[in-house]
Parts: C-alpha cells; sequence; structure tokens
C-alpha cells in the first residue's frame, strides 16, 4: 500500500495516538517532569532526537512556563491573590505576605517547596515576589488557588529526581539567593550552606564533611564556580575519591577538600 500523505502523517503525530510506546512514555515522562502539555512534550522530544534529558534541559532553558499550550488556569484569579499577600502601596510581596502565604499552604518557609515555588516563579530575589513572577509560578504549576498550589507539592518534589531538572533548579538556586553586597558571582557562606542542606542533603555523601571543611577553612564566601563544580563533583566522583585526578579543571578548593578527607581518613 502506498505511504500516507506527509500530511496526514504529520496530523498524525501531533498527540500521543501516532507515536510508539516508547515515545508514548518519554512524552509522559516529561509532563511529569515540567508540569507541560503533551503537546509541547512531543514538540521538544521530537527536536531532540527523543532524548528526554536533552528536551527537559530545553525546556528550562526557554523558561519553561513560556512553552506550555495555552490557558490552564484562571489569571484573574492569581491576580487577586497576590492582590491578597502584597504589600500595602506596593507591588510586590514582602517578607510578611511570603509568612501568610507559607501558614496557607501549611509549610514552614525554610521547606525546599517554597524554593520549588520560587524556581517556577523565576524569581528574581529571595524574599520577594513581583506580580509577574507569581502569575509566571502559578500558571506553570497549573494553579489558580492555594488549594491547587499545595496539590502541586508531589509533581514538584518529584522534578528533584530528575538529572536535567534538578541542575536547573541547583544552578537558579545559586542566583536566587545571592546578596548585591558580596558581588553578582558569590553567596555568603551561611546562606550557601542552607542552600547545600537544602538542595543537596540526602544526595551529596560527603556534605556534612563538605561543611566541616568549608567551616575549619573559615570560607567567607562561595563562588558560582564552586557551587556549580560541587554538582559535577557530586555526579562523577566514586564514593572513595580515587577517581579524583588532581590535575583536572577543579577549583582549588575542592582540591583541598579532597587532601583533607583524604588525610583524614587515612
Amino acid at each position: 500500500a502506498a505511504a500516507p500523505p506527509v500530511a496526514a502523517r504529520t496530523a498524525s503525530m501531533s498527540s500521543s495516538g501516532g507515536l510508539a510506546r516508547a515515545q508514548k512514555d518519554k512524552a509522559k515522562q516529561f509532563c511529569v517532569f515540567t508540569g507541560a502539555s503533551e503537546r509541547v512534550a512531543i514538540s521538544l522530544l521530537k527536536r531532540t532526537d527523543w532524548h528526554l534529558e536533552s528536551a527537559v534541559d530545553a525546556f528550562f532553558a526557554s523558561g519553561g512556563a513560556a512553552l506550555t499550550a495555552g490557558p490552564r488556569v484562571d489569571t484573574a484569579k492569581i491576580g487577586s491573590l497576590f492582590d491578597g499577600y502584597k504589600e500595602d502601596g506596593e507591588d510586590t510581596i514582602g517578607i510578611p505576605g511570603l509568612e501568610r502565604f507559607c501558614s496557607d499552604l501549611g509549610v514552614e518557609p525554610t521547606d525546599v517547596i517554597m524554593l520549588l515555588i520560587a524556581w517556577q516563579m523565576r524569581a528574581a530575589t529571595m524574599c520577594v515576589f513581583t506580580r509577574e513572577e507569581w502569575v509566571r509560578g502559578f500558571s506553570a504549576v497549573g494553579a489558580d488557588t492555594i488549594d491547587k498550589m499545595k496539590s502541586s507539592f508531589p509533581a514538584l518534589r518529584s522534578q528533584l529526581n530528575e538529572p536535567a531538572a534538578f541542575r536547573d533548579f541547583y544552578g537558579f538556586c545559586f542566583g536566587f539567593a545571592k546578596d548585591p553586597g558580596f558581588g553578582v558571582r558569590t553567596l555568603p557562606m551561611e546562606v550557601a550552606r542552607e542552600l547545600w542542606q537544602l538542595t543537596l542533603g540526602g544526595r551529596f555523601k560527603y556534605l556534612d564533611a563538605w561543611l566541616e571543611f568549608c567551616q575549619i577553612k573559615q570560607v567567607k564566601v562561595i563562588t558560582k564556580d564552586i557551587w556549580e563544580m560541587l554538582l559535577t563533583f557530586n555526579a562523577s566522583i566514586k564514593d572513595d575519591m580515587s577517581n579524583f585526578n588532581e590535575d583536572g579543571a577543579w577549583p582549588v578548593l575542592l582540591d583541598e577538600f579532597v587532601e583533607w578527607w583524604r588525610q583524614k581518613n587515612v
């Protein structure tokens, strides 16, 4: 039989109906990881030759929520929610409003879920949400009420189990938390410590040792290079550090950490 016309074949691939089982599974995983629509999932997966991690990387690199298909939420409701938390005379939500927001969500301000929400909002500054960020974040998770935002928590937390999404989240945290007084490429050590405990706790075997080393070395600030390379170190170095190459392109602080750890564990 003759092959169907190109237009017909293209139309058949616009939904999961024309996909192989493995492709359907990848599209489903993509939707779970990103909260995007099936249409967006299929489009990005096709562009990356059905490589799931590359597709997820592309989604977050291009702003994520901006790629979602059509309105899934009532933005007027989201705006009304914002008005209930914003500062008097301002069009931003500050610490008092954030504390009420946390209370309504039933979480502590230090819960990693608040970082995940800020990540979905692509918030620029810690402890401040703009109206644009608020609408972006609620829209990204498909929520226009507090209850719907609470219902999104399991899906948000599950994104931490996907390497590409976690890498994007981890990178976001540095920019979100940086203190202008310390420059654009550094974090105060006390802030970095808290963030590492939230993001790498249970993921980085040597987190406690790393934090002890930083305290002994009296490290005052963490550069963006160290922040990023610590994640690479965690992903690539064996538990016994036997494959650590001192001649590799590691920051000096990580070289010193490995030397300190080896001497301590002789």
